[in-house]
């Protein structure tokens, strides 16, 4: 069995001086990472050899020794070494054409503080304090235990407030073997999530709620002088507002996901492709769009919900629980009925209402695409079950297709339709 690796994150309980003095090892990680750059695009400009991560490593000594930049040796060198390597790193995705050029930071974009080694840091979980090097010991709230053994740490300021990640190494939990799934999950926007058992969840709507006070926060930073004291005032209103909504989300789904996880060990749930869901519709300047501002509602409801940040989280909770999440593919999931297996467009007259046109049932859209995706996930499921016979892990094995059937020749409407009836009516 291999280890798997888990962070686990808690808020620092800071002290003015210590918050200054990450905040200044943090701009010493700015001024590393764009010295740097600048060092390789000078190399590159000249027709010199590009430099590694040994390479710039000296750099850094030469740095920290000159008495101009002398002040970069009173933060620690494992932090400002990871930089480096995270730099060559960047590098290295774009030689290999998988990722764009890097790019300067500006500022506010500081990276986080990284300590690789656990000799450079220790961690009082008694007393919820940590240590770290050059820093002291800096209080946190250890909200939860940490289970594992300690890999590394990570400090990162988000605003006003620091954040340390622990990361930790954990036993690989086995899966359940012989366990099918036991609940089909339909995600949608006017109804979260149904659920194949009859129960629905409704939508948080965290960024819904307070529209009226993002557009007045919006137009009060659009009416200040730029470079004005007053426009970085709003702009901080405006970005701790996003934070708050941002949190309200992410807290909702945790809640949602853990309850699901500890009810049912095997959940099967819709593969959606939210980037092409969440496409604009404005077109061309030869072939406009039409209906571009109901299709930006509906997008921002889209990725108002997070539905792939919700089935990411569904997925590693099953996990640790030797459960797994089963994605199964999401075409026809809303026309099939659940019945008789009849597919046709006209099966669902409305966003909320479904009756079969073949042998008359009639249930809840979304709870009768819920039970097709359980169908679905079962198929899927023993698909891969002589593979797990032999003790391989399938849990993140792709979802099969299930036969397209031949009852209607009439395609599924697109998957931003399926949310809703029209894109007016899925807000």
């Amino acid at each position: 069995m291999t280890d798997r690796l888990r962070a686990y994150r808690y808020e620092l309980r800071l002290r003015p001086a210590q918050a200054q003095t990450l905040a200044r090892w943090a701009g010493g990680l700015r001024w590393v990472w764009n010295a740097a750059l600048a060092e390789q695009q000078r190399r590159y400009a000249a027709g010199e050899r590009h430099a590694g991560y040994a390479e710039m490593c000296r750099w850094l000594t030469g740095w920290r020794n000159a008495p101009a930049t002398a002040w970069l040796a009173l933060g620690p060198v494992p932090p400002q070494q990871q930089v480096l390597k995270r730099l060559d790193e960047a590098y290295r995705r774009f030689f290999a054409k998988t990722a764009r050029r890097p790019r300067f930071c500006a500022r506010g974009q500081e990276p986080g503080l990284r300590f690789p080694s656990t000799d450079h840091f220790s961690i009082d979980a008694q007393n919820q304090r940590l240590r770290a090097l050059k820093l002291g010991w800096v209080r946190l709230r250890l909200s939860r235990p940490i289970k594992g053994a300690v890999r590394n740490l990570s400090l990162r300021r988000e605003r006003h407030r620091w954040f340390a990640s622990v990361q930790v190494a954990q036993p690989e939990v086995l899966p359940a073997a012989g366990l099918a799934p036991t609940l089909g999950l339909d995600l949608g926007v006017t109804v979260f999530a149904a659920c194949s058992d009859g129960t629905t969840i409704a939508p948080l709507q965290a960024l819904a709620r307070q529209q009226r006070r993002l557009r007045r926060y919006q137009r009060a930073v659009s009416r200040k002088v730029k470079g004005s004291a007053n426009r970085r005032k709003a702009v901080g209103r405006l970005a701790r507002l996003h934070q708050r909504i941002a949190r309200q989300r992410a807290d909702w789904l945790h809640q949602c996901s853990t309850a699901l996880a500890n009810q049912h060990p095997v959940i099967a749930i819709e593969d959606l492709k939210v980037r092409v869901m969440t496409a604009s519709a404005r077109g061309t300047r030869e072939r406009p769009g039409k209906r571009v501002k109901q299709k930006a509602g509906l997008n921002r409801a889209m990725l108002d919900a997070s539905w792939r940040e919700f089935a990411r989280q569904l997925a590693y909770k099953l996990e640790d629980r030797g459960g797994a999440l089963v994605r199964v593919p999401a075409p026809y999931t809303s026309q099939r009925c659940h019945t008789c297996g009849h597919v046709d467009a006209r099966n669902r007259p409305t966003q909320a209402r479904f009756a079969c046109v073949a042998c008359g049932h009639t249930a809840h859209a979304d709870v009768n695409a819920a039970c097709n995706i359980l169908a679905a996930g079962h198929a899927v499921w023993a698909q891969h079950q002589a593979p797990a016979a032999c003790g391989e892990d399938v849990r993140r094995a792709p979802a099969a297709a299930p036969p397209a059937p031949a009852a209607s020749t009439k395609q599924e409407p697109s998957e931003a339709t399926r949310t809703g009836s029209t894109p007016a009516r899925a807000q």
